[in-house]
């Protein structure tokens, strides 16, 4: 007897061109504990990945930096994943969505799988060529570090849009409604932030101006 498609779904594979239906069946299918696991291996994958270009090396040895990556990246994956997820159920409850706080954490943890995807090829572009991790724009690269850091700088580019395209499928999903809302509920609440940033910083020069008159 064939067995339903839901379950031949493999959702680390089916989110990239499947995230609507991958959503819906983690969503039906899984507990926490599941997506527990993405939560702190994307987690360690995002905080390796942000060290690109950060310049750290070699004032910071590889293995610390490394050790920094698997000792608090999954704690910052945790952290953000809750925020996020908070959010985004907030922010989906004025476009009337109908998406509990577990369903948004589900989603949202699993849209982390593309940097998962990606974190072994960046752990052996910084362990082999460190100074083209994280100096990117050092004059003194060789021609192969140069064009490895231009492929991944390339490849962490395409996988931040991908991810993004997962989150509006897996957040409409969630919410139950459409992809137009999903991408309004994503988009807003960086345009509130940066407008509340620019008003601080316009109110603090204006302020500053009248003091140094």
């Amino acid at each position: 007897m064939n067995q339903p498609d839901d379950y031949k779904i493999q959702p680390f594979f089916s989110i990239w061109l499947h995230p609507k239906k991958t959503a819906s069946y983690v969503i039906e299918h899984k507990n926490w504990t599941y997506v527990i696991l993405y939560v702190i291996l994307g987690g360690m994958a995002s905080t390796m990945i942000g060290l690109s270009g950060q310049e750290l090396y070699p004032s910071f040895s590889i293995w610390l930096l490394l050790l920094g990556c698997i000792l608090a990246g999954p704690f910052i994956g945790a952290v953000s994943v809750i925020i996020s997820s908070g959010v985004i159920w907030l922010v989906g409850k004025l476009f009337k969505g109908k998406g509990s706080f577990e369903d948004i954490f589900k989603v949202i943890s699993l849209s982390s799988i593309p940097n998962i995807t990606l974190a072994p090829f960046m752990l052996v572009w910084m362990a082999n060529a460190p100074q083209s991790f994280y100096n990117m724009n050092d004059e003194a690269l060789t021609n192969g570090a140069a064009i490895i850091s231009i492929v991944l700088t390339l490849a962490v580019f395409i996988v931040t849009i991908w991810t993004f395209i997962i989150q509006v499928g897996s957040v409409a999903t969630a919410h139950r409604f459409s992809n137009w809302r999903s991408f309004f509920t994503l988009v807003l609440p960086g345009i509130v932030i940066g407008l509340i940033l620019i008003g601080i910083v316009l109110l603090l020069v204006i302020t500053f101006g009248f003091i140094v008159n």
